[in-house]
């Protein structure tokens, strides 16, 4: 690479990183250009720069906008693990990539029940699965201090996109029981009310699985159990 490439690449990088990040009207365009920024820094600065890990950081928000959660996650915990390592836990790159992967993994999912609904965090599940332990509900702008806790059956726990769930209990389909993905969507049908709401006995969540030679499929929730803890990352991937 010649002198004034890389004086352009690093030029483009520090602009980035500075807060003048390219937008795109198109889906997945920051995707595409912050991981090349990001990879840009990797070949330039190494993984141990607080510019890499910046630019790591941009990256996985990008992808968390996109409600690509796995990637993101995998990509931020290695993130945590290098800066924590290089620059200690009172550093300002630390503290930027555990706070992103600490919102990261508050998965989120939806319940409509006739005494309580709206958006909570799952904690954890019970009773061998048949539970699932939320908090909330969530308002906007969050105050935790005022969630409650609550157990409610499994099959009425809709997954909100972006949270990661694995397959369950399929049986046309049981080669994906077993299948790690994200939630990218709600495919939710007009009810004979004129309502559109999901029905879990009826409507399906999109999962995008992470095994990536595996198509897009439409699941019903009950088939879905949230993934709290992912696999850790392959420590040779960038």
């Amino acid at each position: 690479i010649s002198v004034s490439e890389m004086n352009r690449i690093i030029s483009e990088v520090e602009s980035v990183l500075s807060g003048s990040e390219f937008h795109d009207e198109d889906e997945g365009a920051d995707v595409n250009y912050l991981q090349r920024i990001y990879y840009e820094c990797l070949r330039i600065y190494g993984h141990n720069s607080c510019m890499t890990i910046r630019a790591g950081v941009n990256l996985a928000k990008a992808l968390l906008d996109e409600t690509r959660t796995i990637e993101a996650e995998k990509l931020l915990s290695k993130l945590v693990d290098i800066s924590l390592s290089t620059h200690g836990h009172e550093h300002r790159s630390t503290k930027e990539a555990m706070s992103v992967l600490t919102s990261a993994r508050e998965c989120k999912v939806v319940v409509r029940l006739d005494d309580v609904s709206g958006w909570f965090q799952a904690l954890r599940y019970e009773n061998e699965g048949e539970d699932c332990v939320v908090q909330g509900p969530i308002a906007d702008p969050r105050n935790v201090d005022e969630e409650e806790q609550y157990s409610f059956e499994s099959t009425r726990i809709i997954p909100f996109p972006g949270t990661p769930v694995v397959c369950h209990g399929l049986q046309k389909a049981a080669h994906l029981n077993g299948k790690i993905g994200d939630v990218r969507g709600l495919d939710v049908k007009e009810k004979e009310d004129g309502n559109k709401y999901f029905d879990v006995d009826v409507d399906r969540c999109v999962v995008h699985f992470e095994d990536k030679s595996l198509a897009p499929v439409k699941v019903k929730a009950t088939n879905l159990r949230v993934v709290f803890d992912l696999p850790n990352p392959n420590a040779d991937d960038p």
